[in-house]
């Protein structure tokens, strides 16, 4: 039996009695703590000898004493106890404060209805001057024993007897407690140790006569053998008495089928005529007799009436279920043996007796049903849903909670009954109501309404009801979530309201390969993202670990914007972009200046760049490329400005992608320096993708194709303003096309293209024939095309106009040239070699636009006045009045003056080299470029010839300076006293009285055409050599003594003033030349 305890009492008193062995007593903990150790009971008899004779002493150095043999034994008897009573704890128990708080709180309340009790007393007024209140009841020895008075004070002392006497227990009760609460305590253990051993052999008294019921219905009665032999052999039994009852005639097939149709049509006229039919049971139909009740979903109730007569009975006849799972219902079944007494019952006993027996089936149903759901439920809390629902079966309902190891608050469907009934009592037009199977939804705490979850209860399946609710829910998560992701983002949903795994919410940020799929597990409730990455797993896990709301939508796109910076940062890696330390750049520097929701960014310095950065900007719209210009600092943004690229999210991440956005940021960087700088200098400009450069020729160097067709369009009027009088040789506009970097990666080129005017353009292609141009190209439709080179980040303004300068001036050369039918051996954009004449050629290198060079050729006689023509190029002399009005330029000028002073320079060298080791050379000054000194010394004479404009011609004059005042002569002619010989002055005379070819005599000077000049000169110094005056050889001056210093009228010497003419040699170094100043 249970709870049945056999003490072994030799064992407890060894164990745990208080003696033990007489005087041997143990502590709590089993310890002995006093008798002698080595002494035996004296209940126990004394050991037997051992066998061998040998004797046992006790308390030798290791043998065994008798403590130890009892220690041994008593460690078995404990053994074989039962288990000890089980101790309540504290809290099983009500603390003594709380029973002291509700005694103050009972106290309390007694007070105020004492005090609301004594106050409704009523109390008359006194004529001694007492208060009806009681104060002043004893003034001048009166006492009030007004039967009021005593009332109250009979209350008062009643209300103080029996509190303290409440408390006085208490007091008595804390005390006992003090002393008593261990004993209490075991006693209080034993008592429920009893009542649990008391309940068990209830329970068991009852389980054996519920046993003992059952088994009476599944017990088989004995066989009678005797009495199935006897009616076997014979037909019938002796001993079974007869009752005389007459056997009715047997019915024939033609009565049996009159029979049917009279049932037939007897509980077709009594439903319709006579019964008044609930609203459930109107769908019938009758066959074979009998009436069948069908209710959708439920059963099929199968009852007979044998007349049409409502105040007959039902009677039940068979109950079929119709919904699934159900169990099949056997005529003979027992449910029916026990279904069909009840509801005969129900249809005899009432009045609406259809009405009863379809609300009893109709609960009944239901409750089945709610079964059948239960009993799923736990099937499924053994199969794959195991850990992740919780079954709560409560009366005639279920509570079914989902996802139970998700974090925050839960989420449960309620499957229950509801009798329907109005909230406000009031009977409904419809009749009475109708109970039914009713599902409350409670998702995350809070109760779901006004919503249809269309639970199919035909066919009943616990699975597909969680899975439908789940389908539900995780829409909802995903839709909060869509509504959370910026707009801008790719988002595809797929919902179910079946299926949970069919609910996907796919995102995409940028290029659709940078998408993530997030879906939540049906059974843990789990969110799961695809693909599997380091980055998804950590937002994963930050999904499912956090217990408040989960923000979805921010962790899905931080998620995708780490991939994308990553996917971009790897790649930039292979190319060898090197990434710019942004710990000194804020994020929302960063947003003002893009002016975007950036949630990632990285700033690249690709090969060759040095002052500005290609930055890669991930925002909602996904990557965007942006080209910046850094402070000094680093910590801010000086110019930020978008990539022109339509295609940049349509293009998946890779190598060749970005190799084409820093190309193509190079070039944006490139026009947007250039378009800043046009801006700065108010110079129009145009900027599209519309023109193409394929019928431009491209210069014959490696470039690469002008990229995205990007054209800057410039007007040439801007850029290059045209002389006065000068027909236009340009075209309007002008187009620059960026072409990439140099090999160097420090240089980029631009190809800048215009037209000219056919005719200049044909001269020109003439002209540039006979060199090979590297950066500078013609076509014969009148394009040409300009390579430029420019450092990276430098705008190309000022080397666009100076290369057209430089065409102009080669243009405008090559017509001075023509002009002046000059020939030209080479040019080039900024260097021109031409030929003036038989022996003189001439280089202009005009590359560097403020200094022009002039190199002449060996022998060149316009070496002397190499200086003079190098500041008439360069523009940087006045324009001399001796020069024609119609060269208004420095180029005309420069022509002009080399054609002019061709014949006499020539003249002036040939002169030099006839006389250049004799004492009489003549020294020749050079004041201009058309303007000379020729001094003599022997004899003493000096003339200056000059260029002079007279009727819109140029002559040379050569005057004598004998005619000038003193102070105008040259040094050694100022003196007073000095005369010239006779025959020079009578020569000189006959000279200038008679003329030549192209030159005259003016009487005091000669006037000499350009080309007469040569022959006029040396005239001239024939003249004055032959008036020389012979000097003996031995007083003759050595070359060197031709610079000695002069003697003057008074005897005294003094050194002539020498200045540097800049005339080159032969070999086109300098040469030494005394120049004496006026």
């Amino acid at each position: 039996m249970p709870g049945l305890l056999i003490m072994n009492n030799s064992g407890a008193d060894e164990a745990t009695g208080p003696n033990e062995g007489g005087s041997l007593k143990r502590s709590h903990d089993g310890r002995l703590i006093n008798g002698d150790l080595n002494s035996q009971s004296k209940s126990t008899a004394a050991p037997a000898s051992p066998a061998d004779g040998s004797t046992n002493t006790y308390g030798v150095n290791g043998t065994l004493t008798s403590a130890f043999v009892q220690f041994a034994h008593a460690a078995e008897q404990m053994a074989e106890l039962p288990p000890e009573i089980m101790h309540l704890t504290s809290d099983f128990y009500h603390p003594f404060s709380k029973l002291l708080q509700r005694t103050c709180q009972e106290s309390f309340n007694e007070l105020n209805e004492l005090l609301q009790a004594m106050a409704e007393i009523q109390v008359s007024q006194q004529s001694n001057g007492v208060l009806t209140n009681g104060v002043g009841g004893h003034v001048n020895g009166f006492v009030d024993n007004s039967e009021a008075n005593r009332q109250k004070k009979l209350m008062i002392l009643r209300f103080a007897q029996e509190n303290r006497a409440k408390f006085i227990k208490l007091l008595v009760l804390a005390e006992w407690g003090k002393k008593s609460s261990g004993e209490i305590a075991k006693l209080v253990d034993i008592v429920t140790w009893a009542r649990e051993q008391h309940q068990h052999m209830d329970q068991v008294d009852m389980q054996m006569q519920n046993l003992k019921d059952v088994l009476g219905n599944a017990k088989q009665p004995n066989p009678d053998i005797r009495t199935a032999l006897e009616v076997l052999s014979t037909g019938k039994a002796t001993w079974i008495p007869d009752l005389g009852f007459i056997p009715p005639e047997p019915m024939t097939a033609k009565n049996a089928l009159a029979l049917i149709r009279y049932l037939n049509t007897s509980l077709s006229i009594r439903l319709n005529v006579h019964e008044n039919l609930p609203s459930h049971l109107r769908n019938w139909r009758i066959n074979s007799g009998k009436v069948t009740f069908v209710v959708e979903s439920e059963f099929e109730l199968d009852l007979l009436s044998f007349t049409e007569d409502t105040s007959d009975q039902w009677h039940f006849i068979d109950l079929r279920l119709l919904f699934s799972p159900a169990p099949s219902i056997p005529t003979d079944a027992r449910f029916l043996r026990l279904l069909k007494p009840r509801l005969d019952w129900i249809l005899n006993q009432s009045q609406a007796g259809l009405c009863e027996c379809y609300d009893f089936l109709h609960n009944f149903i239901l409750t089945h049903k709610i079964a059948t759901l239960k009993s799923q439920a736990y099937d499924l809390l053994q199969a794959g849903w195991a850990g992740s629902l919780k079954v709560e079966p409560v009366h005639r309902s279920l509570v079914i909670q989902y996802w139970t190891d998700r974090p925050g608050k839960k989420s449960w469907i309620e499957i229950g009954l509801s009798s329907n009934k109005p909230k406000n009592g009031k009977p409904s037009w419809r009749g009475p109501p109708v109970s039914s199977i009713t599902v409350r939804w409670f998702r995350q705490g809070m109760e779901v309404k006004d919503i249809d979850l269309k639970f199919d209860w035909k066919n009943l399946s616990m699975e597909q009801m969680l899975k439908r609710v789940m389908a539900l829910h995780v829409s909802f998560l995903l839709q909060i979530a869509r509504e959370k992701i910026s707009p801008k983002m790719t988002v595809k949903s797929s919902l179910s309201e079946t299926e949970p795994w069919k609910c996907a919410l796919e995102i995409s940020l940028g290029t659709a390969e940078n998408a993530i799929d997030v879906r939540v597990e049906p059974t843990t409730g789990r969110y799961s993202l695809r693909p599997l990455t380091p980055f998804s797993a950590r937002a994963e896990h930050d999904l499912n670990s956090s217990k408040e709301p989960t923000p979805l939508g921010a962790i899905v796109t931080l998620l995708l914007s780490r991939n994308l910076h990553d996917l971009v940062y790897r790649h930039a890696q292979q190319l060898g972009w090197r990434p710019v330390n942004k710990y000194g750049l804020r994020l929302d520097v960063v947003k003002k200046a893009v002016q975007l929701d950036v949630l990632q960014y990285q700033l690249y310095r690709p090969h060759g760049w040095k002052k500005w950065t290609l930055a890669a900007i991930v925002d909602h719209s996904g990557e965007s490329w942006w080209i910046v210009e850094l402070g000094t600092t680093g910590a801010n943004i000086e110019y930020a400005e978008l990539m022109k690229s339509d295609t940049q999210h349509q293009k998946l991440i890779n190598r060749d992608t970005l190799s084409g956005i820093v190309r193509l940021a190079v070039q944006q960087i490139s026009f947007c320096v250039t378009i800043r700088e046009f801006q700065a200098r108010n110079i129009p400009f145009g900027f599209n993708s519309e023109v193409s450069l394929s019928a431009i020729a491209r210069p014959a160097v490696r470039t690469q194709s002008a990229l995205w067709g990007w054209v800057l369009r410039l007007s040439t009027t801007d850029l290059l303003v045209s002389r006065a009088k000068e027909h236009q040789w340009l075209g309007p506009g002008l187009c620059v096309t960026f072409h990439g970097f140099r090999s160097n990666y420090c240089n980029v080129w631009h190809v800048v293209s215009g037209t000219m005017v056919r005719s200049v353009a044909r001269n020109m292609q003439k002209l540039m024939s006979g060199s090979q141009q590297d950066h500078f190209t013609f076509s014969e439709n009148g394009t040409f095309a300009i390579l430029l080179s420019t450092p990276f980040g430098e705008p190309i303004v000022d080397q666009l106009t100076a290369r057209l300068r430089e065409i102009d001036r080669l243009r405008s050369f090559a017509s001075t040239l023509q002009r002046r039918k000059m020939l030209l051996k080479s040019s080039s954009l900024g260097r021109v070699e031409f030929q003036y004449s038989k022996q003189c050629t001439a280089t202009v290198n005009f590359s560097d636009e403020k200094n022009i060079t002039l190199n002449l050729n060996a022998n060149n006689p316009h070496h002397r006045i190499h200086i003079f023509l190098t500041e008439i190029i360069n523009g940087q002399s006045p324009k001399p009045p001796s020069l024609p009005l119609e060269d208004d330029n420095a180029l005309d000028r420069f022509c002009s003056a080399l054609l002019m002073t061709r014949p006499i320079l020539y003249c002036l060298d040939e002169l030099e080299r006839e006389n250049l080791n004799t004492t009489i050379n003549p020294s020749i000054h050079v004041h201009d470029f058309g303007k000379y000194r020729i001094q003599y010394r022997n004899p003493l004479c000096s003339f200056d010839v000059r260029l002079k404009p007279k009727d819109n011609k140029v002559f040379w004059h050569i005057e004598d300076n004998e005619r000038r005042p003193l102070n105008d002569r040259p040094t050694p002619e100022r003196t007073p006293n000095l005369h010239r010989p006779e025959s020079l002055k009578i020569a000189l005379n006959t000279l200038y009285k008679s003329s030549g070819n192209c030159w005259y005599g003016l009487r005091a000077s000669i006037l000499a055409e350009v080309d007469g000049v040569p022959d006029a000169l040396r005239a001239l110094h024939k003249t004055v050599i032959g008036c020389a005056v012979e000097i003996p050889l031995g007083e003759q001056p050595s070359v060197h003594a031709i610079n000695a210093p002069l003697v003057n009228s008074n005897g005294n010497s003094k050194p002539p003033s020498k200045v540097n003419t800049g005339r080159q040699g032969v070999n086109g170094k300098m040469k030494q030349e005394v120049i004496e100043l006026d």
